[in-house]
């Protein structure tokens, strides 16, 4: 099952014809890190299109809700389920809070990017009656295949750049400040260098605080085998910074074994160090 962003509607038919199983999809005011954002009222529209196509619809409601917008996420709620949406990626604690409530965790995939390290943390959240759990991005392909021995339903992703933070603050907005520069971040993509090393990493401000990507995207070519082998079957493409035709590149590749873009580092580096292991 290969699960994709989409960056325009017009396009929906092709990524069903390259292979697409689902599009994800962001709403205004409930979404972040998304290429596409429509209204609530058009929700309705766009999943019937989906639907029409044999294409799952998941919506992105990644971002953080303070208390004193419990109630218009209750709102989008009733509205993903009027819609008939077929899943809501989240990573808020107090979504699964207001949509269990509701009777919705079915529809729900957890998605705190870098949490998920461990089988005792999937089983507890598919012990909730959510739909999955996404891993995180770092783990390792021995991690990945050791984690899900007992539980298959956990999502992958397998192309495009990943999120490592996500903050509230505006820290580039804070950063440019600081050096007196006139220069706007604010929903732009800059590069971040670590002091310790030469890769560069983008980073983007938006409405909803800062978010800090990996320095180039996971491609999972050699391991997409082995983990449809394993069981696993839920993929997940993220074409931000990218396009459609990317997308469509990338869901061809992997369905013809050609030469996929990105690295796949990932898979084959250690995760955790233990201290007697630095010699230090």
């Amino acid at each position: 099952m290969f699960i994709v962003m989409i960056h325009d509607l017009k396009n929906i038919k092709k990524l069903k014809e390259a292979g697409a199983d689902a599009i994800i999809i962001g709403v205004e005011d409930f979404s972040i890190r998304q290429s596409l954002t429509i209204s609530l009222r058009d929700l309705k529209e766009v999943v019937l299109q989906c639907h029409a196509l044999n294409l799952k619809l998941y919506v992105n409601a990644l971002r953080f809700f303070m208390e004193d917008e419990l109630n218009l996420l209750e709102t989008f709620l009733k509205a993903c389920k009027e819609a008939d949406v077929d899943g809501i990626y989240y990573s808020d604690e107090g979504v699964f809070y207001e949509a269990q409530k509701q009777g919705m965790e079915s529809l729900l995939i957890y998605q705190p990017e870098t949490l998920i390290t461990n089988h005792m943390d999937i089983a507890f959240y598919l012990h909730l009656g959510i739909q999955s759990v996404s891993l995180a991005h770092e783990c390792s392909l021995e991690e990945i295949l050791q984690m899900t021995e007992q539980n298959k339903e956990v999502e992958i992703l397998i192309s495009g750049y990943f999120s490592i933070l996500y903050s509230r603050r505006m820290l580039v907005t804070n950063y440019l400040d600081a050096i007196k520069s006139n220069e706007k971040g604010h929903k732009k993509v800059l590069d971040l260098i670590e002091s310790t090393r030469q890769d560069r990493m983008p980073i983007v401000e938006d409405d909803y605080g800062t978010h800090i990507f990996s320095e180039a995207p996971i491609q999972s070519q050699k391991e997409l085998p082995v983990l449809k082998e394993h069981g696993l079957y839920r993929f997940r493409i993220d074409s931000i910074f990218m396009d459609d035709d990317w997308t469509i590149h990338v869901l061809n590749a992997y369905q013809n074994q050609t030469d996929v873009p990105g690295s796949n580092h990932w898979y084959y580096q250690t995760t955790m160090k233990k201290k007697e292991d630095s010699h230090e």
